[in-house]
């Protein structure tokens, strides 16, 4: 029996990525090996694919933060799971694109039977980084008014489900075809390429935002900023400006210092978050925070909204959908 796997063989474009085979082996004592049904594609994959990431692996590599599957062998010590189980496995970013997976037990991630895997899958990256960002850092009250760029993307749209349950007045940036979908979980929206939103804000929300959420980087970051209250909170989770022409990749820099500052120059509070770093800073709550989605997806509160379901094969497929903004929501890799 074989595993296969994408690699990166060489940053660049989606010519870059092979899917390869290599022998199966046992797990360890300590370990599962999962066969995987669906893996999550993210922005950060086509940026570790083209070495835009700051400390992006150094190729060859698998891509992949999230994968879901069913567990195939088992190591001598692992007793709280059978073969048969479905699990989830949260990776640093590189692993998930490949059809088994191996994980030590402690972060194995019980998956509830009757969520449909695809679904699940949302959860691990997209809502667990869009329900930290709300609750855990923004620390956000019914009625707040938040300001969420990329809204029709993989967490913006978690983001926007979020936000509804929790009541907030919500303003979301997005292309103007991908309106309805900002439309429809009540939140205003803005087209980033005709309107400018600092402009739109101060007329339709002239108090200011409490909260902004923005994985664009660059001028954006700054722009964002201008949108805030005396007490509103700015959050950064990515920078996805570096694919753009002209654009200084200043990431790593802007990144570092206002971790540090953590205030901006007006003196509001600033996060730059990384779901990464949280979970291996305060495990507990990742774990915690992936049971509550679970719970709000088996009762019905959730319904993650997935773009494209693509076999794992045409894993170029998929980043090509996300690199020219064509996919809205979250794209999956189903497994065969």
């Amino acid at each position: 029996m074989v595993s296969a796997r994408v690699l990166v063989t060489r940053y660049g474009g989606t010519e870059v990525l092979k899917v390869t085979e290599e022998p199966l082996r046992t797990p360890g004592i300590d370990e599962i090996r999962i066969k995987v049904e669906c893996s999550g594609v993210a922005l950060a994959d086509l940026m570790r694919r083209e070495g835009l990431y700051p400390l992006s692996p150094q190729p060859p590599f698998t891509p992949g933060y999230d994968a879901i599957g069913i567990i195939e062998e088992k190591g001598g010590n692992v007793t709280q799971y059978a073969v048969g189980d479905r699990v989830a496995v949260f990776f640093n970013g590189v692993g998930g694109y490949a059809s088994h997976i191996y994980s030590p037990v402690a972060e194995v991630i019980p998956v509830p039977e009757s969520l449909e895997p695809a679904t699940a899958l949302t959860i691990l990256l997209n809502y667990v980084t869009a329900y930290q960002m709300l609750h855990r850092v923004a620390h956000v009250s019914e009625g707040d008014r938040v300001l969420i760029h990329g809204a029709s993307g993989g967490v913006g749209t978690a983001l926007l489900e979020l936000g509804k349950l929790a009541k907030l007045k919500m303003f979301g940036t997005a292309s103007a075809h991908k309106h309805p979908i900002v439309d429809s979980y009540g939140a205003v929206a803005i087209d980033y390429h005709s309107e400018d939103f600092v402009e739109v804000l101060s007329e339709l929300a002239p108090e200011g935002m409490d909260a902004v959420f923005d994985p664009i980087g660059g001028r954006n970051w700054d722009r964002s900023m201008r949108t805030l209250n005396k007490q509103g909170t700015f959050i950064g989770y990515g920078y996805t400006s570096v694919f753009e022409q002209g654009e200084e990749n200043d990431w790593a820099v802007r990144w570092k210092s206002l971790t540090e500052a953590k205030t901006t120059e007006q003196g509001n509070p600033v996060h730059v978050y990384s779901i990464t770093t949280l979970k291996q800073e305060r495990p507990e709550w990742f774990f915690e925070d992936v049971k509550h989605l679970f719970s709000l997806l088996l009762h019905g509160e959730l319904q993650p909204f997935i773009s494209h379901r693509i076999p794992f094969h045409e894993v170029a497929r998929a980043h090509e959908l996300l690199e020219t903004s064509k996919a809205a929501g979250k794209i999956v890799l189903i497994h065969s």
